[in-house]
């Protein structure tokens, strides 16, 4: 389970959220502050057609990381600039409404604090930028807190040794605990030279490769 992953809100806490909702109506000053949290969709200079945005994970991979033009490591210090700290996770995905190409990077801030970067997959522009505010953020930037403690690798060190084990196209990044025993681990996603989607894993603390296989999807493909 990722540190920064958003839990259901609770009964309660849906009532101050659509409490909250009628109070911003009534007030301009609080909606100014509320639009921090709740972004909207963006809009990249890159998008996918709305065909290659039903295709399979993999497939999707293909066509994001061949319309990319901003690197994960690029993306990761787009975002370090706009949010000082510790990248703890980074994706290369595509906005649901519009296709638009983005890479979505957490940032544990120094102040502590879980922040949401969004980067421009094909400029490196930065989309949006916001604070984690859930209920539960204190909690999630403790997790997170304790993670980056543990990660003697780094970020850049771990994209290393993950292309070295798999040469290719790093799509996404995740520091993490793992559910076996709980140690930090670094969850490397690459799009390889092969064209199949390899994950791999690399212990935080060592930073030795401790898995990598290729992604269920290709496997199955390559069975039939």
């Amino acid at each position: 389970m990722m540190a920064t992953a958003k839990r259901t809100l609770a009964p309660r806490a849906v009532v101050l959220a659509t409490a909250a909702a009628v109070a911003l109506t009534a007030s301009p000053g609080a909606a100014t502050a509320f639009a921090d949290h709740d972004a909207t969709t963006p809009h990249s200079s890159v998008q996918l057609s709305p065909n290659e945005r039903h295709l399979d994970d993999t497939t999707k991979d293909r066509a994001q990381a061949k319309a990319a033009k901003i690197s994960q490591s690029e993306a990761a210090d787009k975002a370090l600039k706009a949010v000082p700290g510790t990248a703890t996770s980074a994706e290369l995905d595509n906005a649901d409404r519009n296709g638009s190409l983005i890479w979505e990077v957490n940032v544990l801030g120094k102040n502590h604090k879980n922040y949401e970067v969004t980067i421009d997959a094909g400029n490196g522009k930065v989309l949006n930028k916001h604070v984690d505010r859930d209920d539960d953020a204190a909690q999630d930037a403790a997790e997170t807190q304790d993670l980056v403690k543990t990660d003697k690798t780094g970020h850049d060190k771990a994209i290393d040794k993950a292309l070295n084990a798999v040469p290719g196209t790093v799509t996404s990044y995740s520091l993490d605990d793992n559910d076996r025993n709980g140690s930090t681990v670094c969850g490397i996603d690459v799009l390889g030279k092969d064209h199949k989607s390899h994950d791999v894993t690399i212990n935080a603390a060592s930073g030795k490769v401790l898995n990598q296989h290729v992604d269920q999807d290709d496997q199955d493909d390559s069975n039939n």
